[in-house]
């Protein structure tokens, strides 16, 4: 079966789900579900390759025996390629489901060894069609329903199992993210494509060849926009969903990111001011931290070093206090940076930092909205700082600018 879909349309999405497969197999291939989709995704690109009829004669002229076999034989190869995408489908619906994945390659094998003998029977059946020179819905007869019914089977194994599996999740899911309900949509589109063609393609068939008709369709036309619609925009569309959340996570693009970009000017001054309360950050196999970890240490960090500061401040008041200006603490902030990097040793009446904290339940949002309001106003109190001859933090260096003395008496000392 030669796809009827113009190349103007069919390489742009073909070239789409070549970059998608390539970006997961860059960010995505660790868990087994994300090798099964990418293993299917390869079989995608497969399936309508073998359709295109510059392959199909390209391997004509390359292959022994009669062209028309090899380009029907290639259309009809095309149908165990999109039974192989299907049962990769049906490996990760069954994961979804709640299968043991340390039993999951031993079961793909299984579908694979099912994609094998589904495609034999298809070869097998559709052998009257191939020395016809035909399609199979211009031969139709009983081998045509074999084939059809051969391929029908797993799509409709995999709808079921898919659509129980996103009806239950759609039920079962909360408050979900805009990824989340992207995924349950595609994933439903897909499950009504995947039944559609389950249903359809064999019923048509049985009853053009119990009343005698031609088919409905002899060029397969329908046959093959169905199949391009469904297995190559719904199913990648459904699997590009994470690829483009972990694309902007990994380009710190992402809600997360932003917030440890605006966060890290103020984190890097006052971890530089106090840069014993740094700890190591684990990264993965790849050298990259996960970015929820990195905001959460960022969060820890800054409290450390507020806690630390606070005994070289004259304030009575927290360094950030959840009902102070964000202009009045960072003020303050810079100036108790200035006091450590001055070389003046932390005041005697203050406690030290452990029997400061306050035990109590913590809420975490509003902690990290207070902190996004001081790294939004840090830039302005430093350079007030550096106005009024304070020392500034930058990159993790102290410049050597003059600082007053906090005790009021006008000496003037310079850090180097």
């Amino acid at each position: 079966m030669t796809s009827p879909v113009p190349g103007l349309i069919t390489w742009p999405v073909l070239a789409g789900i070549a970059l998608v497969l390539a970006g997961r197999c860059w960010l995505l291939r660790d868990s087994i579900v994300d090798r099964l989709i990418n293993r299917g995704l390869a079989a995608t690109l497969a399936e309508h390759l073998l359709r295109e009829a510059w392959l199909q004669q390209s391997l004509a002229r390359l292959l022994p025996g009669d062209d028309s076999d090899v380009v029907n034989g290639t259309g009809q190869l095309s149908l165990g390629a999109t039974v192989l995408t299907v049962s990769h489908v049906y490996g990760v619906a069954k994961l979804w489901a709640g299968a043991d994945p340390a039993q999951a390659w031993h079961r793909q094998w299984r579908y694979y060894l099912v994609t094998i003998t589904v495609t034999t029977v298809i070869l097998i059946a559709g052998t009257p069609a191939r020395r016809a020179d035909q399609l199979i819905d211009q031969t139709l007869g009983w081998p045509a329903v074999v084939v059809w019914v051969a391929f029908a089977l797993p799509l409709g194994a995999t709808a079921l199992l898919l659509g129980w599996v996103s009806v239950r999740e759609i039920r079962t899911a909360g408050h979900t993210t805009w990824r989340e309900r992207a995924l349950y949509t595609a994933s439903v589109c897909s499950t009504l494509g995947l039944g559609f063609v389950a249903v359809v393609y064999p019923l048509e068939t049985v009853i053009s060849v119990v009343t005698g008709r031609p088919s409905f369709a002899p060029e397969m036309h329908w046959k093959g926009w169905s199949g391009f619609l469904i297995s190559a925009i719904a199913v990648p569309a459904m699997v590009a969903v994470p690829l483009i959340s972990t694309l902007l996570t990994h380009m710190g693009w992402d809600r997360t990111g932003r917030y440890c970009r605006r966060l890290r000017p103020m984190w890097a001054d006052l971890t530089a001011a106090v840069p014993e309360v740094v700890l190591e950050t684990r990264r993965d196999h790849n050298g990259r931290t996960d970015p929820a970890i990195r905001l959460h240490r960022m969060t820890v960090e800054i409290r450390d070093c507020l806690l630390h500061l606070k005994r070289y401040s004259d304030s009575p008041d927290d360094l950030a206090g959840a009902s102070g200006d964000p202009h009045i603490q960072t003020r303050r902030i810079a100036e108790a940076v200035a006091t450590k990097a001055a070389g003046h040793p932390p005041s005697a009446r203050r406690l030290p930092p452990r029997y400061q904290v306050q035990p109590g339940a913590r809420d975490l949002t509003a902690e990290l909205r207070q902190l996004l309001a001081l790294a939004k106003a840090w830039p302005h109190a430093r350079g007030l700082t550096r106005t009024a001859g304070l020392p500034t933090v930058r990159n993790g260096k102290h410049l050597g600018l003059p600082v007053r003395d906090t005790g009021g008496r006008g000496v003037v000392h310079r850090v180097r």
